[in-house]
């Protein structure tokens, strides 16, 4: 969306969507499904909002709406910018996670939208014998994102926002107990089977981490085990702890440009 000129301050609707549901084969006979009502969380929905709105409250009607007038492809073909490798469903409802992805892979798009740069992962960086000679050396695959620098700047502020407008899913890491700016998103599956924060501190010197809780054999975490009550903590306590033990060096600021139009937008709508 952003590449085709829309910004976070364009608004999306927020109403009731359906999304068709194709047909399924019933005995010797195909059936028409009924159309699939994309519900938000609280049950609510709000009208027109800013798209930074939209997705710092992680809002699935609008969402899918936006993603209907990009179109699928456009939103897979992005995905795939981002260091996704897994071939992703073409549904209109993969734009709220339809399709399944390790969670290695997804830390990773997220590292990549974090620092502008993808960057193959791997275990083993090097081996060497019991003389030391070095018998191999992982050549990672490193490339820039093929993504205009303003529009990853816009996906980064974003992101940036799920944690400081208040209302976002993950606004509890904006506090004055947790120093550290990231910026990230929360997920939740439906029925509370999975809940999963993934957030990164800024660029290149940042890092990613991402929590999935979940049980292996599918079952319910419970009600409202979301990713912002369940995975969040572990984030935290975990990101504090790579900080404070200075595991990753210094912790990395974000843009002043990007604060800046997240502190504008925070005073707009206190004004309103």
């Amino acid at each position: 969306a952003l590449k085709d000129g829309w910004t976070l301050e364009s608004e999306i609707r927020d109403a009731p969507i359906a999304v068709p549901m194709g047909w399924k084969k019933v005995g010797n006979r195909w059936v028409k499904q009924p159309p699939k009502w994309i519900a938000n969380y609280d049950g609510k929905f709000k009208g027109f909002i800013p798209l930074r709105k939209a997705l710092a409250e992680s809002r699935n009607a609008p969402t899918v709406r936006l993603a209907s007038i990009v179109g699928t492809d456009d939103v897979i073909q992005t995905a795939h910018l981002a260091g996704i490798q897994t071939k992703l469903e073409p549904y209109i409802t993969t734009a709220i996670g339809a399709s399944d992805l390790n969670l290695l892979e997804l830390a990773n798009a997220y590292r990549a939208m974090a620092s502008g740069i993808y960057a193959e992962p791997y275990t083993v960086a090097k081996l060497t014998d019991r003389n030391g000679e070095v018998i191999f050396v992982k050549n990672s695959a490193v490339r820039p994102l093929g993504i205009d620098p303003s529009v990853l700047e816009q996906i980064q502020e974003g992101l940036r926002g799920v944690v400081r407008i208040p209302g976002g899913t993950a606004h509890s890491l904006d506090n004055n107990d947790f120093p550290i700016p990231v910026m990230g998103k929360t997920g939740t599956t439906n029925d509370f089977r999975d809940a999963l924060f993934v957030g990164s501190t800024y660029g290149t010197d940042g890092i990613t981490i991402a929590v999935r809780i979940g049980y292996d054999d599918n079952r319910e975490l419970g009600d409202k085990e979301t990713g912002g009550r369940v995975a969040l903590p572990i984030f935290k306590e975990t990101m504090l702890n790579v900080y404070g033990n200075n595991l990753a060096g210094p912790v990395p600021q974000f843009p002043e440009k990007i604060e800046e139009n997240i502190d504008n937008y925070l005073e707009k709508t206190k004004a309103q």
